[in-house]
């Protein structure tokens, strides 16, 4: 019994990882998040080729139209210079660190060892439950302003998040527009077109071009949400990672630090989640507006776009936690000057 239930076992394990490795293949989210754990490249440097890639693309097509292209938008904010400057800073501190622990030995290595050993637990990412994650992001709202106003503060460094926030604010601003101006207005202004008394009734003919305009003005609309959406992502995830970039220069190179350490990780730690809830809220809210403007379009046509919007959202969320794991030996350069100071005095 045993070995029929053992073997079993196996074969489902196998045909399950068999068709798991099937569907993400063909997954193009999957492909790039798949991507970028590989690491065997830089994140900006990825971003940089796929940016490159898409200006050769476009120097091909003759168009003036504007189109929504997620990592060129994204440059054009600063936010793959910003990334690149917080990848050098984490290069450097990490350089520093070798360099420091290659002059240590016996009880004194293994108490540097433990102290930055202690960090990194920190910036190890903790799995929550599903919805406690949904109610973090839905309780957040207007409260996201102070709530990085006070963990900017609770790090002792001179950061302020005015960028960040209008960044923030120009998109919910949007989205109240978007929402009070879309739903069912084209069919209502049909309608009292069609009551109106003392008009003919209208050929079929006029009635089909109507129709027709309709569904161009519909699809139009869904289009210049569409971009804005994106750009709207992209400008808010070039300031998340801007707001890290400044952080880590303030704490190498800025006044003195109050906290240690460990306690600035949990403050970076809480104010990573509290960016990473908001691009993937700003992403739902995004697709239902643009579920509701499509509403009469066909769902071959609209899913896509709502998926496109999804998908980014998750993307802009993985790029501010792989800026945040930046910081890492930046804190952890940042405890052995500390600790040296100290040691001197």
């Amino acid at each position: 019994g045993k070995t029929v239930l053992s073997g079993g076992l196996d074969a489902l394990e196998f045909i399950g990882k068999t068709t798991m490795n099937v569907l993400a293949e063909s997954d193009p989210g999957f492909k790039r998040t798949k991507t970028l754990m590989a690491r065997t490249v830089s994140l900006s440097q990825l971003l940089r080729e796929a940016k490159e890639k898409e200006k050769q693309r476009r120097a091909q097509q003759v168009t003036v139209e504007r189109t929504a292209h997620y990592g060129l938008l994204f440059d054009e904010f600063q936010g793959l210079s910003h990334l690149e400057a917080l990848e050098i800073l984490s290069n450097e501190s990490e350089a520093q660190i070798q360099s420091y622990l290659a002059t240590l030995d016996g009880e004194q290595l293994e108490t540097v060892k433990n102290d930055l050993i202690a960090i990194k637990e920190i910036f190890v990412p903790k799995e929550s439950d599903d919805e406690v994650v949904q109610e973090q992001k839905a309780d957040m709202g207007e409260e996201f302003v102070s709530m990085l106003t006070e963990l900017l503060f609770e790090l002792h460094v001179a950061a302020t998040p005015d960028k960040l926030n209008k960044a923030r604010k120009k998109a919910h601003e949007w989205l109240e527009e978007a929402n009070f101006s879309t739903p069912g207005d084209t069919e209502e202004k049909l309608k009292e077109k069609a009551g109106e008394p003392g008009e003919e009734k209208t050929s079929e003919k006029e009635e089909k071009i109507d129709s027709d305009k309709t569904e161009v003005d519909k699809k139009k609309t869904v289009e210049e949400m569409y971009m804005l959406s994106i750009e709207s992502l992209a400008e808010v995830t070039a300031r998340c990672i801007e707001q890290l970039h400044k952080v880590a220069e303030l704490i190498l190179h800025g006044q003195d630090v109050e906290k240690t350490a460990q306690d600035q990780a949990k403050v970076l730690t809480n104010l990573t989640s509290a960016m990473c809830n908001e691009v993937s809220s700003l992403s739902t809210k995004f697709s239902v507006s643009l579920t509701a403007a499509g509403s009469r379009m066909k769902a071959e046509v609209l899913n896509p776009i709502i998926n496109s919007v999804l998908l980014e959202g998750c993307n802009s969320a993985t790029y501010i936690q792989d800026a945040f794991q930046l910081l890492l030996p930046v804190l952890q350069i940042s405890h052995i000057h500390t600790s040296c100071l100290k040691a001197q005095e």
